[in-house]
């Protein structure tokens, strides 16, 4: 992706989620680049979005760390 569309995510997803994106609403929020049950597992085995935190029984991600986590994992096709 390039810095626009990441810039442009990353403005509407602080609209719309100020406090951090909910696992349950991740796959909405980046229109299905991410999967719940992926970052659940990423999270298990230590490589999923860093700073993530809970409330109550829910994961929440910053939109910062996944905005970052999904240009880190973006690779560019030649």
């Amino acid at each position: 992706m390039n810095d626009r569309a990441l810039q442009e995510l990353e403005k509407s997803l602080n609209e719309k989620f100020p406090f951090g994106i909910p696992r349950k609403e991740i796959g909405k929020a980046t229109g299905n680049i991410l999967h719940p049950r992926t970052c659940a597992n990423d999270d298990c085995l230590g490589v999923g979005v860093p700073g993530r935190f809970k409330i109550a029984r829910n994961t929440i991600y910053p939109v910062k760390c996944v905005i970052d986590f999904i240009e880190s994992k973006t690779i560019i096709a030649k």
